[in-house]
């Protein structure tokens, strides 16, 4: 059965990818981009009914929407006076993605935030599960305290809480509500202070799960790029591993598995075939230009192949 999701997503943006067709030939995509587009377009290859929230304006704005809609996504957009931004990348160098432009993200008005709060609120009691994402880390468009007053308010509501974000966004929310699950990487924890930088050790990773569990998280999921995956469900801790596949464009694998998570919070899915299904999705999704377009016939037959294990963990 399809569940209803909300998405909060404060950045989003066009991008415009530059590549080479079998011909040589300069080959020209628009796409709709950023975290939460990503994690909806998952939802929507997963069966799901996300709606997302977002800040949108100007001519950019407008194709983001009519991009939005050419991916099946409900979008609930706030306008707002300035333009959206937009990313121009070159991919015709197969190995690497350059990015040629790329437009900074408007500062949004007191009306704008309001209408976007309001907006994500109302889109949140009513699924009853919400994905919350972080922005722009070198220019954010919202003020921090918008996610400790949505955790409030969420919280006081029951709404079950899926989160991919990190950073000020992340301590704002914890010192104000709890998350059902939180989706994170090492690096950017690493970033942030909580990680000493280099501890690539299980040891390391165990460790800082515990930590944001003590903060007011029920279940953190640590992805560590070509390490296995460490998970902490209240207090069961998991190891996660699965095959290895030729990387393509390694962009939104973390984005895929978040919205696995976010179904199977919604669904009620049992914590080991959760862990599976989103070590399969984030694995199928590298082998593909375009964040979270894995397929789902893909992803299951992956599935046979991820490995879960339950650790012992000792003091």
């Amino acid at each position: 059965m399809a569940e209803t999701i909300a998405v909060f997503a404060p950045s989003v943006w066009v991008t415009v990818t530059i590549e080479q067709d079998a011909l040589g030939e300069d080959d020209v995509h628009l796409h709709a981009g950023g975290q939460g587009i990503w994690i909806a377009r998952m939802l929507r290859q997963l069966g799901q009914q996300p709606v997302v929230c977002a800040p949108v304006g100007g001519e950019s704005g407008r194709a983001f929407c009519g991009l939005t809609t050419d991916w099946g996504i409900e979008l609930q957009a706030v306008d707002t006076s300035a333009a959206s931004p937009v990313e121009v990348a070159d991919r015709r160098d197969r190995d690497e993605r350059q990015t040629l432009a790329r437009s900074r993200p408007p500062v949004l008005t007191r009306h704008e935030v309001d209408e976007l709060y309001n907006r994500t609120l109302e889109t949140a009691l009513a699924a009853g599960t919400c994905v919350v994402t972080g922005q722009f880390p070198d220019a954010r468009s919202l003020p921090t305290d918008f996610y400790g007053r949505l955790a409030a308010d969420l919280a006081r509501y029951e709404v079950a809480v899926v989160g991919d974000f990190h950073d000020v966004e992340l301590a704002e929310f914890l010192d104000h509500g709890p998350l059902r699950l939180l989706k994170v990487s090492d690096g950017d924890l690493a970033g942030d202070g909580l990680l000493e930088q280099g501890d690539r050790s299980e040891e390391g990773a165990l460790a800082v799960t515990r930590d944001l569990q003590r903060r007011g998280v029920e279940a953190v999921v640590l992805s560590r790029s070509d390490r296995p995956v460490v998970a902490r469900f209240g207090d069961a801790v998991y190891r996660v591993s699965g095959p290895e596949l030729e990387k393509v464009d390694s962009q939104g694998s973390g984005d895929s598995m978040t919205a696995v998570f976010a179904a199977g919070v919604a669904s009620g899915l049992d914590v080991e075939p959760m862990l599976a299904r989103a070590w399969a999705a984030g694995a199928a999704n590298i082998t593909r230009r375009g964040s979270g377009g894995a397929s789902p016939g893909l992803i299951d037959e992956l599935l046979t192949r991820v490995d879960v294990q339950r650790l012992e963990e000792t003091s």
